[in-house]
């Protein structure tokens, strides 16, 4: 039987009646804080309690990173309108900080696990059996390292369900696990290695490999997830893109780390290359060991049990930098508490892609995520990562070109990314994600009359230039929004399903473009990113059209615009 919100357990505060609005006062949903507002009556901020009243809007900020509509909170009778705004002083607070770095020690790991199968490649293809002399083993090779991808897509769904079943802190020690699982069963495969010089055929080697892949691909999937949307949930809405972007700062800084170590100059040796692919396990011991730095989502538990709410208001207080009963800290629990669906609150009821679909708020939200994430993968990015190299050589790029373009790429996205973290909530989403776009396809073009003029005295200079600047307008804007905006686009209660369904198809998106570069490669030729460029501009006017504004806005707030 449906759940009336008459049904629900109400409290009445004794809110005084001397501002003359004739009405008597609708109850609001019970929640832990009833006591605290009863508290917060005898303090010297009494005067403010009737602006709560269902009608009135109220906006309580600590430069902005609360706004709470208060109509949310009771029956949606109507009644006179108007609103206040309290605006109180914050920011990074220790604990916030804490937070956050340890959650993206998952990221690097993602990071790390996704690129460490490229520069030492070729001495493990020679171990394992599939060197690259002919198409087959370049196939088998493919498959070792596009394998990541489908485990990333179990990954997703598995992180989801655990994030709202166990909690976005235990999954995320979890995935450590995972990851650890991953790494061993990928530096196992030296094990079956074949014997220097000896002629070999791929084997349990390469066996050991793939199994290692999918545990590790199952883990970053599960990462992809669960990071951002933790992110998301433990910042106030004006740091929100700023530790939203943290988590691709540290994913490129893994990917960096792994090019680099990597290197034959390193340890990218017939001895050494196992212990590589062990580095995984550092962040992974680390992430466990500071566990206690790891709060628990306040969001995630204000919808759980009475014992559990309470515990979210001493979390949300300590991560604002706030006493337990300030007006900030309760308004916030306030409304994440009542920021759920009240339908999934009936027993029996299930709520999945169906249901999501025919919500049209949740569509345009789910519309919105799943373009960006598939435009990320389709814009061509990760095959300028693993591809740069080949393609590049083979239209007359010469070795020390190549090499220095490999360096640029790294270092370049690292900063970018940085730079990318500092703008977000001063530039805002879309500027930054339109203008990463436009800068992708006119570095794509750039490279195109590279790659179709070999022999040139300008070729050189101009393919380092357009694919270094490919890679940074990727990371200003393409590379980290699309992960930021599942977490501000979903309620808290459909944020991990949402999360799940963009970040599957960013995975599916990811193995299907590996999968069909290198023939597309062979059939364009110098021609090979046009591709790429033409869907970029087509996202442009999808993203003009589409994408909202999400700087420093509420959940209510990105809702209104989604619904415009």
């Amino acid at each position: 039987m449906p759940i009336n919100s008459r049904d629900r357990n109400w409290s009445t505060p004794a809110f005084p009646s001397s501002f003359g609005l004739g009405e008597p006062f609708i109850p609001r949903r019970r929640s832990t804080t009833d006591k605290l507002f009863s508290e917060f009556q005898q303090s010297p901020l009494h005067d403010l309690a009737p602006l709560a009243q269902p009608g009135i809007t109220t906006r309580v900020t600590r430069n902005n990173s609360v706004a709470i509509s208060m109509d949310a909170l009771a029956d949606p009778f109507e009644f006179p309108t108007a609103e206040t705004v309290v605006t109180m002083e914050g920011g990074l607070t220790a604990p916030l900080v804490w937070a956050a770095g340890v959650a993206v020690l998952s990221s690097f790991q993602n990071g790390f696990s996704s690129a460490n199968m490229n520069t030492a490649a070729e001495v493990m293809r020679a171990d394992l059996g599939v060197p690259s002399t002919d198409a087959a083993n370049d196939t088998t090779w493919g498959f070792c390292v596009s394998v990541f991808c489908l485990g990333a897509l179990v990954g997703c769904s598995m992180g989801a369900s655990l994030a709202d079943s166990a909690g976005r802190k235990r999954t995320l020690l979890a995935t450590s696990v995972v990851y650890a699982l991953g790494a061993l069963g990928e530096a196992s495969s030296a094990l079956a290695r074949c014997a220097p010089g000896a002629p070999c055929a791929p084997g349990a080697g390469v066996a050991l490999l793939i199994g290692g892949r999918v545990v590790t691909g199952v883990a970053c999937g599960a990462t992809s997830v669960v990071v951002p949307m933790y992110l998301g949930e433990v910042s106030p809405p004006h740091l929100r893109g700023f530790l939203g972007t943290v988590h691709q700062l540290l994913c490129v800084v893994g990917m960096l780390v792994a090019q680099v170590l990597g290197l034959p100059a390193l340890l990218g040796t017939r001895e050494l290359w196992p212990l590589y692919l062990l580095l995984v396990l550092v962040p992974a011991a680390a992430l466990l060991a500071l566990r206690s730095r790891l709060a628990e989502s306040p969001s995630w538990l204000s919808r759980r049990s009475q014992e559990d709410a309470q515990a979210a208001q001493a979390i949300l207080a300590r991560l604002r930098g706030e006493p337990p009963t300030s007006l900030a800290v309760l308004k916030e629990l306030d409304f994440m508490q009542v920021s759920g669906s009240a339908e999934l609150e009936i027993p029996g009821y299930k709520y999945g892609v169906r249901q999501m679909l025919r919500d049209t708020t949740i569509r345009n939200g789910l519309t919105i995520t799943v373009v960006c994430a598939v435009a990320q993968q389709f814009s061509g990015i990760n095959n300028a990562f693993n591809f740069s190299s080949a393609f590049l050589a083979q239209n007359g790029i010469g070795a020390s070109t190549v090499t220095l373009i490999a360096v640029l790429m790294n270092v370049g996205n690292v900063l970018i990314t940085l730079l990318s973290a500092s703008l977000m909530d001063s530039a805002g989403r879309r500027p930054l994600l339109l203008g990463s776009a436009a800068g992708m396809v006119v570095s794509a073009l750039g490279l195109t009359a590279a790659l179709t003029h070999p022999g040139q005295a300008w070729t050189p200079a101009v393919a380092v230039v357009t694919v270094v600047g490919f890679v940074m307008s990727f990371g200003i804007g393409m590379g980290p929004i699309p992960w930021l905006l599942p977490a501000e686009l979903f309620p808290v209660d459909k944020c991990a399903m949402g999360s799940s369904l963009a970040a599957q198809c960013n995975w599916l998106a990811n193995f299907v473009v590996g999968q069909v570069f290198l023939p597309v490669s062979a059939a364009l030729g110098g021609f090979c990113f046009l591709p790429f460029a033409l869907i970029l501009v087509g996202f442009i006017a999808f993203a003009h059209r589409r994408v909202p504004e999400t700087r420093g806005k509420t959940l209510e707030q990105i809702i209104s615009d989604l619904n415009a």
